[in-house]
């Protein structure tokens, strides 16, 4: 019987102390929790969440009269296009510059291949 009693109070124990509730710091990342497949089997994309870090340019298609385009983590933009949060404002020859609020950022084609 005192055993029953020990094992009511533990147990009351734990559930007072429960009610904290462990919240993830994400250190501006994806959090590794979120899964990346809906329960539909459909990719699910966090574009909100992107770093400048986390954008590729993987290629860029220019013509003599200006129309450009270039190919951001596998996507097709152009100029005034949306990327996450990113805004392209420029493609050239070699590189894509973007804007995020007043913030300018460059991302550069490598040369040479993977």
């Amino acid at each position: 019987m005192r055993s029953l009693a020990f094992v009511v109070i533990l147990l009351s124990a734990n559930l007072v102390y429960a009610k904290e509730t462990f919240v993830y710091d994400d250190h501006g990342k994806r959090d590794p929790l979120v899964p990346l497949v809906s329960s539909a089997g459909m990719v699910v994309t966090y574009d909100e969440d992107l770093a400048v870090n986390d954008l590729v340019l993987e290629g860029i298609a220019a013509d003599a009269s200006g129309n450009n385009a270039a190919i951001v983590n596998g996507k097709v933009v152009k100029v005034h296009d949306q990327v996450g949060p990113y805004l392209v404002d420029i493609i050239a020859v070699d590189h894509v510059e973007l804007l995020k609020g007043d913030q300018r950022f460059i991302l550069k084609l490598k040369k040479g291949g993977m």
